[in-house]
């Protein structure tokens, strides 16, 4: 085998993967980057199909109820239709295809029935029975890839990447990750990898979820482990947008952003990539492109996220949002002065695993916005904290952020006041507003109900309306 000079990361994700057709496509797609690519080694990272992950989380929050037998063979008639895809037409599948993905899919059975002698789902076993969804679609894509010819090797990231152990939402362990692969840069350099995103093994040996969408964060993890030249996030849109689509009318195509935007926006409500897909390629300044899988290859035509940091004309890149917010608000006289009542608090969360999303403070009232999924624990702890100064604690849920993203947007003359006057033209008051914790960044707090209008608006103000 020959050995190549540098590394590219490529990732389809379930999108990608909706019909047996796609699989013709993805296989086309792959060829593509190896003809433009011709002296490196390709990592082809995947998802799930478009459906299975949900499928595997359903089977497992029903695990007492389902037919196993049945479900089982629901999902391996699935992939085994998947395998019939190819370039020439016909039904290609072989039995020895056929027979290891029925015992792929079949290990599975053997979890379910312990599940229920057991009587409950330990968080071990949830995550690894949804890994089987990335783990047969790269089963599938590897022997397509094969049965055209192409030179794959298919691998395990149980076996490469290290993550904190962290059940469902773990993160990876970067550094020890990489020196996995210093000592094993040459099998990877020896030819193509395919390689089921979404998942790592913590330093016990656990298998661990990175979290949905935690396929686009393997393949950056991928990319920094490698030392990549790029990576390459294929989605079913042409790139990022200055808002989504659904919301708002003529959403502007961004060609560029930084690392800091993205994380911005990714961290506060844009689902184009995982919030954690920027750490690992950062430091090293690995460029993203962000491309629509439809068109033919062309990094001129995708957007790039690197460590420019550039200032378009508005200065405003996006507008985004997140309903996933809960405000938990701590009340006390002269409270937002009383030296180290914030400090106990944040420590009592961080003890408890619990991310503040970010924190607004008074005279007389400290707000937590936290995540609805953390609400309850935080709750919990809350009303466990033994603090004279704090004389009420309470949440809410009914609000939602908006996020506005873009270098300059804090230095710029009128920009704050656009925002806030389309608001005000529209009748929506803000409830908070947090500027200048970051350069690229400023969010505010409305009602859940209105939130989309104030999208919308705030959108229209930015990018619609002449002499923007």
């Amino acid at each position: 085998m020959r050995e190549f000079k540098n590394f590219v990361v490529v990732k389809f994700g379930g999108s990608n993967f909706k019909i047996a057709d796609d699989y013709s496509k993805v296989i086309r797609k792959i060829r593509e980057m190896l003809e433009f690519e011709k002296s490196k080694a390709l990592v082809v990272v995947l998802s799930a199909a478009y459906g299975v992950t949900d499928k595997l989380i359903w089977a497992v929050n029903n695990f007492q109820s389902i037919d196993v037998h049945s479900f089982l063979n629901e999902l391996y008639d699935l992939h085994a239709s998947f395998l019939s895809s190819n370039d020439n037409g016909g039904y290609s599948q072989t039995n020895e295809e056929l027979q290891y993905l029925k015992s792929k899919v079949f290990e599975l059975e053997k979890i379910f029935d312990a599940l229920k002698l057991l009587g409950k789902v330990p968080d071990f076993a949830k995550d690894l029975i949804v890994s089987y969804g990335e783990r047969l679609n790269a089963y599938v894509v590897y022997r397509l890839l094969l049965r055209e010819g192409l030179d794959f090797e298919l691998r395990n990231p149980k076996e490469w990447i290290i993550t904190d152990g962290k059940f469902g939402n773990a993160s990876v362990l970067l550094e020890q990750t990489r020196a996995l692969f210093e000592k094993g840069l040459s099998e990877w350099n020896a030819n193509h990898s395919i390689v089921p995103g979404f998942y790592g093994s913590s330093k016990n040996g656990d298998l661990t979820l990175l979290g949905r969408g935690g396929t686009d964060y393997t393949a950056t993890v991928l990319a920094y482990a490698l030392n990549a030249e790029y990576v390459v996030l294929f989605k079913d849109v042409d790139g990022l947008l200055s808002g989504d689509p659904k919301i708002v009318k003529n959403p502007m195509l961004l060609d560029k952003l930084s690392y800091d935007e993205i994380e911005e926006l990714s961290y506060f409500g844009a689902k184009v990539v995982h919030p954690n897909t920027v750490e690992p390629i950062k430091n090293s300044s690995i460029p993203l492109y962000i491309c629509n899988f439809l068109e033919d290859f062309n990094l001129s035509k995708c957007t790039v996220i690197s460590s420019e940091k550039h200032r378009s004309e508005r200065c405003v890149k996006s507008v985004s949002f997140t309903d996933d917010v809960a405000i938990v608000q701590f009340f006390g006289a002269n409270l937002g002065r009383v030296p180290g009542v914030l400090g106990e608090i944040a420590k009592s969360m961080a003890q408890a695993g619990l991310n503040i999303k970010f924190v607004i403070t008074s005279q007389t009232a400290i707000n937590l916005i936290v995540s609805k999924k953390d609400l309850p624990e935080v709750m919990r702890v809350s009303e466990r904290l033994r603090l004279i100064e704090i004389e009420e604690v309470s949440y809410r849920t009914d609000k939602a952020l908006v996020a506005v993203v873009g270098y300059g947007l804090l230095d710029t003359h009128g920009i704050a006041a656009k925002v806030f006057g389309a608001l005000a033209e529209g009748k929506i008051n803000v409830d908070m507003i947090s500027a200048g914790a970051c350069e690229v960044s400023m969010y505010f707090l409305v009602d859940a109900q209105n939130v989309k209008d104030a999208v919308r608006l705030v959108h229209k103000s930015l990018f619609e309306e002449k002499n923007n």
